[in-house]
């Protein structure tokens, strides 16, 4: 039995309103790291990496909705790994891309806060959905 749920078909409105946000934000992450020079953030401990948590927790959320959105049949658990997986590839694209913006560098702790960010984000938003799906079922 396969059901993977990948390959049906969608409809292209639907594709695209469903990564439209993601694939923007995205676009935002990478415009920010062409920067030459890093932003300047309040001073508090750990700045950077609390920014890129917060960053690709955002990121997270949009492309799990952005998968479940393409991709409805596929399994909650599948679909929250498969964004986790997109987001923090993203990140990993982003921390290369930046080893070539002069005055940025590569560095493995901020993948490894974008990938924390990825997780936080994905689960919140499978968090969003169950209690939604909680209160529906409740309702009736």
């Amino acid at each position: 039995m396969h059901d993977a749920g990948l390959d049906r078909p969608r409809p292209v409105l639907r594709v695209a309103l469903a990564w439209s946000p993601a694939l923007a934000y995205m676009a935002l992450i990478w415009w920010l790291s062409s920067i030459p020079i890093e932003l300047p953030l309040p001073s508090i401990p750990w700045r950077d990496k609390v920014a890129h948590v917060i960053e690709y927790g955002i990121l997270g959320i949009l492309v799990a909705r952005a998968v479940r959105g393409t991709w409805p049949t596929l399994g909650s658990a599948r679909a929250l790994l498969l964004a986790v997986a997109i987001t923090a590839g993203w990140g990993y694209l982003d921390e290369v891309h930046q080893a070539f913006v002069p005055g940025r560098d590569a560095n493995a702790f901020d993948l490894l806060a974008d990938v924390i960010g990825a997780l936080l984000g994905t689960a919140l938003y499978g968090a969003g959905r169950w209690l939604l799906a909680r209160r529906r079922r409740a309702a009736q």
